[in-house]
């Protein structure tokens, strides 16, 4: 049985969350998509505009088969806790793919950022923007040589394969040029 995962918002549902679950069925052929979904709070701490039961609803209409709760504690986080958070639900509920938006990253620029962020190098320019005064967030942006990492879906999904990655997750990724609809 192949399961897929999707981590999403929907806050409000648009027309590209509706694209997000139909690319996602379409490639992974999956036999249930669940989608982890923050509650009545989403990232950055803002309230929801619709409550987290309207939004299920919503999902489960529009193709979703399960939608489990991302906690207040992750979903109220930065990237890296969000996704360790979103990861280690998908994990538990067995999800062997995600499928995620990304605006300008592929699975290889993914693979590539993965790979130089396990570097001594990486680290140690991380650490000298850091003595420079820039804040962690752009720190280890800037630190990747030849691959731009600072739009909101690019950072998730490469918070995605770094707790992938973290957690030791048997899980493949598919990550899709995001819709704006």
């Amino acid at each position: 049985m192949r399961i897929c995962g999707i981590i999403v918002e929907y806050n409000p549902m648009t027309n590209g969350h509706l694209y997000h679950i139909k690319k996602a069925r379409e490639l992974t052929n999956c036999d249930i998509l669940i989608a982890c979904m923050s509650g009545n709070f989403v990232q950055r701490g803002q309230p929801a505009i619709v409550d987290k039961w309207q939004r299920a609803k919503a999902a489960c209409l529009n193709g979703v088969d399960l939608v489990v709760e991302l906690p207040f504690v992750f979903a109220c986080q930065s990237a890296d806790y969000f996704a360790k958070g979103a990861i280690a639900i998908l994990k538990a509920m067995h999800c062997d793919t995600i499928v995620f938006g990304s605006e300008t990253l592929t699975k290889q620029d993914l693979d590539c950022l993965l790979s130089q962020s396990k570097t001594q190098g990486y680290q140690d320019r991380v650490q000298n923007l850091l003595d420079q005064g820039y804040s962690y967030p752009q720190a280890t942006s800037l630190a990747f040589e030849g691959i731009n990492i600072n739009l909101p879906n690019d950072i998730l999904g490469f918070s995605y394969i770094k707790q992938i990655y973290s957690q030791n997750v048997k899980m493949d990724y598919i990550p899709i040029k995001r819709e704006t609809n």
